[in-house]
């Protein structure tokens, strides 16, 4: 049987944010955010954690949102915690004094990802380095137990998920792209066993 590993999408943090604000107020929100848990009654869906109660190793994000969803999908499990699997930082886009919405500056950083990609423009080497490092640690404990499931953030589960495909990792299966709590299925042979 080929080993699996199971890249997961946090649940909903716990920061709410209303109101406009400016480049300095989106990096405090951004450190607010990190430093936050769960959103009050956050619960993973039931086959997320029927799938993490079989994975034979659980391991997380060191941020709390996403050790919080670690714990929701396997309480009283042992979880390592890494700082290889926090989120990519996105830098503000460069509006000066400007403020805005909170979705605002999310489009903006979104639509500026997406050009960067259209382009053929490669995450920075400190993100790719990272990435291959976490990757290189998940294949490791794949190898040892079978399957693990990772409990990481959106942006860093598509350069990590790249970081595997390079590795000759593929992907069998993904839920929604960027909800919170969707998982991304990889296995180190070809859906077909060859």
């Amino acid at each position: 049987m080929s080993a699996r590993i199971i890249l997961v999408r946090h649940g909903r943090s716990g920061h709410v944010h209303t109101g406009w604000i400016d480049a300095a107020g989106f990096q405090r929100w951004r450190d607010t955010y990190d430093a936050a848990g769960l959103a009050p009654g956050e619960l993973p869906p039931p086959a997320l954690q029927r799938l993490a109660t079989q994975a034979g190793a659980v391991v997380a994000s060191d941020l709390p949102r996403a050790r919080a969803s670690a714990e929701l999908l396997v309480p009283g499990a042992e979880i390592a915690t890494s700082a290889l699997l926090r989120e990519v930082e996105q830098p503000a886009p460069p509006f000066g004094d400007a403020r805005a919405p909170l979705a605002v500056w999310a489009l903006a950083i979104g639509l500026r990802k997406a050009y960067g990609a259209l382009r053929g423009e490669a995450p920075p080497a400190a993100v790719q380095r990272r990435a291959g490092e976490a990757a290189e640690w998940l294949i490791e404990l794949a190898a040892q137990r079978g399957s693990v499931l990772a409990v990481t953030h959106a942006w860093l589960r598509e350069v990590l998920a790249q970081a595997l495909a390079e590795r000759g990792w593929r992907r069998v299966h993904a839920s929604a792209r960027y909800a919170h709590w969707s998982a991304w299925t990889l296995t180190d042979k070809h859906p077909s066993g060859s």
